[in-house]
């Protein structure tokens, strides 16, 4: 969390929000701080998630169009495979608590805890093609029944595009004014990523966060939350971003190192499941690995913007270090004909 935000939080922000939505005082424990302040917490017996936001992150707006696109989708048949939002004690899905006199504030947000565990990536009981196939089932039933969603009125909060992210729009701040070949190389990815077309099929509201890290499985159920980063993009996203974490923080022992068959083997498993849910053409597999490339420049900027690069922790260090040496020799994480795979 940025600075400036720290100085701000506090635990007369957090108390305010508990009293808005009913939590018993104290009776919650923090999860995480990166993007957003997040706690568990019990509420009548029920097990929730606390989660603040502050306005520098996303504006209220922002905020209540991904609640808006949550409700949706619990509503059109996903309500086991979501983690839906629940409402303070005014009846509202958002909260906000100014911080300061100078328009400075949070957005709090409560929602239901996902059931069971994020799945073991080291034991293969978890890890395994069945997981793999059901994360594709599920991605794929929300791409299938956001195609329906608009919002309630025109003049509704409406979340924003991909480019629209203050990433991109404030990359140049991110990256150091000697790193020439980096900025060169995510110029040439936005360029090939804003020439794409953006067909009703292939391009709509979409989680783009899709990795193990947010998502819980019980009894091979599978439970998707954080929808913070959610936004307009092609479909295919949806696709690359699990395959990027999935690969990227290591490969099962059985494959001995081998990124590429356990990415290949992991990818057809998702696949399969996917397409039982959505038809998506084959023919946008052809892009995957440009949004592979994508993911490694917005790591990039996400980690100097909120760390100090020359002193990050070992192992956070080397796995920079991969992104940025595949960044300036431009190779995806993996290279695959993932058309020809399916």
């Amino acid at each position: 969390m940025e600075r400036e935000v720290e100085r701000l939080f506090g635990d007369h922000i957090l108390r305010e929000a508990a009293d808005r939505f009913g939590l018993k005082a104290d009776a919650w424990s923090k999860l995480g701080d990166f993007e957003n302040y997040v706690y568990a917490a019990c509420m009548d017996g029920t097990d929730v998630i606390l989660r603040l936001t502050h306005n520098s992150h996303r504006t209220l707006d922002q905020v209540k169009a991904e609640l808006d696109w949550i409700a949706y989708l619990s509503a059109s048949g996903l309500e086991e495979e979501i983690s839906g939002c629940l409402p303070s004690l005014n009846h509202l899905l958002a909260e906000r608590i100014d911080a300061d006199g100078n328009d400075s504030y949070f957005i709090a947000c409560l929602f239901r805890k996902a059931p069971g565990k994020r799945p073991d990536t080291k034991d293969p009981a978890d890890w395994n093609a069945n997981l793999f196939r059901e994360w594709g089932a599920v991605t794929g039933r929300i791409h299938r029944i956001t195609r329906g969603y608009r919002p309630a009125v025109p003049e509704a909060p409406r979340r924003p595009d991909w480019d629209e992210d203050e990433l991109i729009v404030e990359s140049n701040r991110y990256i150091p004014e000697e790193e020439h070949i980096v900025r060169e190389r995510l110029t040439t990815v936005l360029a090939r990523l804003k020439s794409l077309p953006k067909p009703a099929d292939g391009y709509g509201l979409i989680h783009t966060d899709m990795h193990s890290g947010n998502f819980f499985v019980e009894q091979g159920r599978i439970t998707v939350f954080d929808f913070d980063d959610s936004a307009y993009n092609w479909f295919v996203h949806d696709l690359a971003i699990p395959l990027y974490y999935s690969v990227s923080r290591g490969v099962p022992e059985a494959y001995a190192g081998d990124r590429t068959a356990f990415a290949r083997d992991y990818f057809q498993a998702f696949w399969k499941g996917y397409a039982s849910e959505y038809r998506l053409s084959p023919e946008w597999l052809d892009w995957l690995t440009l949004f592979l490339e994508m993911r490694d420049l917005t790591l990039y900027l996400v980690i100097h913007k909120k760390m100090d690069v020359t002193a990050l922790p070992d192992n956070l260090r080397d796995w920079f270090g991969e992104i940025r040496e595949r960044i300036v020799s431009g190779r995806p994480l993996v290279e695959l004909d993932f058309r020809g795979l399916v």
